[in-house]
């Protein structure tokens, strides 16, 4: 694109973010490919995968791999409803902005407000990927090796926050440039370390995808319990396409590429996860040992090819580092969005952007410290993933009410780039289906009188809170309530408290020059 004609494209981006009633402060240079990689690089599948494979093996058998393309699925309902939104509102915030203006502000409040903290919990979680992945290549468990007041996993995965902050704080550009390295890194890795693992290390049969490993022995012979506990690497994995959206505001031509982006990364990610979850299942010389192994992921690279394994680790080290810069990026534009709205406490502090680089430095300080503090609390990337995820899933479902709700009073009232026309309202029913019973999903506790067998396993996912430690203490003075009802309940009973105090705030203050300030409006 040539320089008048990038100037033309970013004045007519800016207009309408101001017709929006949003002041253009970010910086406009990313094109189609470094929108897509920021989503991509959100979903990551190389990081999801070495995070919980462990879990979705060890639970459910081989046959897990087929949660992969029911998630696929289930969530194309979720990214086809944004992509549309994202086509009318390529704003910083994404589901947050889109709740307020096709709901209310107090529905786009709690959405965004409860997707901040899945984004802080998210940002934890890939944090302390990066040091099992450095384990996995050292042959250490870093985990039991001491450091200070903690331990030396947890250490790396701070230094990780450190490094990712400071990132964030220089600029979109460095940003978008690490990240498209990282997709490219990524992709290429992913499959051609796939391809040699299919072409020259099959050491299982086709039919190994359909073994259940006995694994529903433990549940009467119901192997529904175990798979759904099984599909949470997968559930780990498939989300946060909505970064292409949050983007918008530094995206060029973003009605248009901004739900390229989306679609784009949940699809790209979907045909890659599939050949490499396939490529490692079949290349998995014991499937047994595999079945309780820690680190099955680096144990077939390794067992199969050697010290040239481990330059496909270094590949994941890569991905998953940049996997921990893109969701704090996303999530720091998202307390930015909120801080502009005035809807969160030091509003203004979070809302400032540098003169220098462009970019919102003091959300991305914020985002890094509160994602290094559920590390002092634990360092379990199952519970971590788990209860992100869950709470990403509350806040999409929120959002696709809120729209599902506008749909049904005639929104859309016009025209944008991508558009659902008359399949939009069953795309949202499909996605709210969907997300409703996931929710129900990551609800379910070890309660065998309520859930029967639905109730195994359950402390991988959704422990009893009285269960954790703090500094090597355990907190068996807390409830027994379950950590995901625990922390929904919390984060509700706090932004309930904030919000509130938000309000009055904005009644005796400056209400109405907030809402003009930001076109917070209700649709329908």
């Amino acid at each position: 694109m040539s320089g008048s004609s990038h100037g033309d494209q970013a004045a007519r981006d800016d207009a309408h973010l101001q017709s929006l009633g949003i002041k253009p402060e970010l910086q406009r240079t990313l094109g189609f490919l470094s929108n897509f990689a920021v989503a991509f690089s959100y979903i990551s599948v190389s990081t999801g995968t070495f995070t919980l494979i462990a879990l979705g093996l060890g639970v459910a058998g081989p046959a897990f791999f087929w949660s992969w393309p029911i998630i696929i699925l289930g969530q194309t309902f979720v990214a086809l409803n944004f992509a549309e939104l994202s086509s009318h509102f390529p704003v910083a915030g994404s589901i947050y902005q889109w709740s307020k203006r096709l709901a209310n502000k107090t529905l786009g409040w709690f959405t965004g407000w409860i997707y901040f903290w899945a984004g802080v919990l998210t940002t934890t979680a890939v944090a302390i990927t990066v040091p099992l992945v450095l384990g996995g290549l050292l042959g250490q468990d870093l985990s039991k090796q001491p450091f200070l007041f903690t331990n030396v996993q947890v250490a790396i995965a701070i230094g990780t926050l450190v490094v990712t902050t400071l990132i964030n704080a220089f600029g979109v550009r460095l940003l978008s440039l690490i990240n498209n390295i990282g997709v490219g890194a990524e992709i290429l890795g992913m499959l051609v370390f796939a391809v040699i693992l299919l072409v020259l290390h099959t050491n299982q049969p086709l039919s190994i995808l359909a073994t259940t490993a006995g694994a529903e022995s433990t549940t009467n012979g119901n192997y529904l319990p175990i798979f759904l506990i099984g599909m949470f690497m997968s559930l780990f994995v498939v989300f946060g396409f909505d970064t292409a959206g949050t983007f918008g505001e530094e995206t060029l031509d973003a009605s248009r590429q901004a739900p390229r982006g989306i679609l784009s990364a949940i699809w790209i990610s979907g045909v890659i996860g599939a050949v490499f979850l396939l490529a490692i299942i079949l290349s998995t010389k014991d499937m047994n040992a595999a079945l309780t192994d820690t680190a099955p992921i680096a144990t077939a690279i390794k067992s199969n090819l050697g010290s040239f394994g481990d330059v496909y680790l270094l590949v994941i080290l890569f991905a998953v580092s940049v996997c921990t810069l893109a969701i704090q990026g996303a999530t720091a534009r998202l307390m930015f969005s909120m801080g502009r709205d005035r809807r969160l406490p030091m509003g203004a502090t979070w809302a400032h952007v540098s003169h220098r680089f462009k970019t919102p430095t003091n959300a991305a300080i914020a985002v890094g410290v509160l994602a290094g503090v559920p590390l002092l609390i634990t360092d379990s990337p199952f519970l971590l993933a788990g209860g992100a995820t869950g709470l990403i899933y509350i806040s999409y479902f929120m959002c696709n009410v809120g729209v599902f709700l506008a749909r049904r009073k005639g929104w859309p009232h016009g025209p944008a780039w991508f558009s659902l026309k008359s399949w939009g309202t069953v795309v949202n029913l499909l996605a709210l289906i969907w997300g409703g019973s996931m929710i129900i999903n990551f609800a379910l506790w070890n309660a065998p009188a309520w859930f029967g067998d639905f109730a195994a396993f359950r402390d991988y996912t959704n422990p009893l809170i009285n269960g954790l430690s703090f500094f090597g203490s355990k907190l068996d003075w807390l409830p027994a309530i379950p950590v995901f009802e625990a922390t929904l309940g919390v984060l509700l009973i706090a932004g309930a408290v904030v919000y509130a105090v938000g309000e009055r705030m904005q009644v005796v203050g400056t209400s109405v020059e907030a809402d003009a300030a930001t076109g917070e409006v209700v649709i329908g």
